[in-house]
């Protein structure tokens, strides 16, 4: 056991106590913690966040990932020549083009699909896949061979013995093939559907839930930090003590990973980023200051993503908190700031005590 990790892991949990904590001594307690976190779950994410800023793995970044493939594909579909259009059902359909199903890039088919898969909710899968998620994963399983990097549909197989038994002599007289080449045709068709279907809906739904919740982030410290306060003979009080300071400890993590960077699968990056968010809510320069101030009483402190797609700008949550605005931030000095949207950068990233409370 090394003193010197016990000794700044007690120096952390003290400030926690004493609430004289900030952004930095959360970073400490991660960061002094890294190693001995024993479970792979939001705590320790977040502590890989925190020493590493540019991230390409990782719980968050397997969500976000799948995300950003969605959008980009539907983006780089809109940017094709489109066919006539004249109904919302044609438009979903053509926006959901753009993806062979049969024959798919392995690291992509698991990114859209199996990552996709595990960032819906199951309610809204069964509402309009009519399938679970466990009854998905495995419909994709039984349906995909993976070889030299793709994943090809199973049904292929019987597509190239139908056109080497239409390519023997007579086979037209042969009424035993011609009832094997029917049947393997309809087969082909039914489940070519039923598996096109389960992609589209997989592929072309994208939720915006934050990537973690504060009662999960809560029990993953108590988790933890009970296995480490015994493995360095520290008072087991100190698990309550994070757990009751759970919203300011969020603040601070908050952050702490503001300005770090996700790279995805292509190897465009998106930028996290801290911004007030209100629901449905864009402040326009036309709009009256009584707009602008009911973002500042109403709106929460939450984490974006932003990232760029031929030459424009796309932003999406990572974390929407339900930290509000108000409580942390001197209601002038937003008021003086120049903020539009209710998702805009604000510029007050860092986390620090003023008269004992925890103050951006």
């Amino acid at each position: 056991m090394s003193i010197k990790i016990k000794q700044s892991l007690t120096e952390s949990l003290i400030k926690i106590e004493r609430k004289e904590f900030d952004e930095e001594t959360i970073r400490t307690l991660l960061i002094v913690s890294r190693e001995y976190l024993k479970y792979d779950g939001l705590v320790k994410e977040l502590a890989h966040f925190i020493a590493h800023p540019k991230r390409d793995r990782g719980i968050f970044h397997k969500k976000v990932n799948s995300r950003y493939a969605k959008f980009k594909l539907i983006e780089e579909q809109l940017l094709k020549k489109q066919p006539e259009i004249k109904t919302e059902e044609e438009l979903n359909d053509y926006m959901l083009r753009g993806v062979d199903f049969e024959k798919i890039d392995s690291k992509l088919f698991s990114i859209l699909y199996f990552d996709g898969l595990d960032d819906l909710p199951e309610s809204h899968l069964i509402k309009y896949a009519g399938y679970t998620k466990a009854q998905a994963k495995k419909t994709l399983k039984d349906n995909y061979t993976k070889k030299d990097n793709f994943y090809y549909l199973n049904t292929l197989r019987t597509k190239k013995m139908i056109s080497l038994l239409e390519e023997l002599p007579n086979t037209n007289e042969d009424k035993e093939i011609q009832k094997f080449i029917s049947e393997g045709q309809e087969l082909i068709g039914k489940v070519n559907s039923s598996i096109n279907s389960l992609l589209k809906e997989i592929r072309g739904t994208i939720h915006f839930y934050s990537v973690f919740d504060v009662n999960s982030l809560s029990s993953d410290f108590e988790n933890n930090f009970k296995k480490i306060l015994n493995e360095f003979n520290i008072d087991s009080k100190y698990t309550n003590i994070i757990t009751d300071n759970i919203q300011d400890i969020l603040i601070c993590l908050m952050t702490l990973i503001h300005d770090s960077i996700l790279e995805f699968y292509d190897k465009n990056t998106a930028r996290v980023y801290l911004c007030a968010h209100l629901e449905n809510n864009e402040i326009k320069e036309i709009e009256s200051i009584s707009q602008k101030k009911s973002l500042y009483e109403n709106g929460v402190l939450a984490l974006y993503t932003n990232y760029k797609f031929e030459n424009k700008s796309n932003s999406f949550p990572l974390f929407v908190s339900e930290l509000k605005l108000k409580n942390y931030i001197n209601e002038n000095d937003f008021m003086n700031e120049n903020i539009d949207h209710s998702t805009n950068e604000i510029p007050w990233i860092s986390a620090k005590r003023k008269n004992e409370k925890m103050k951006k």
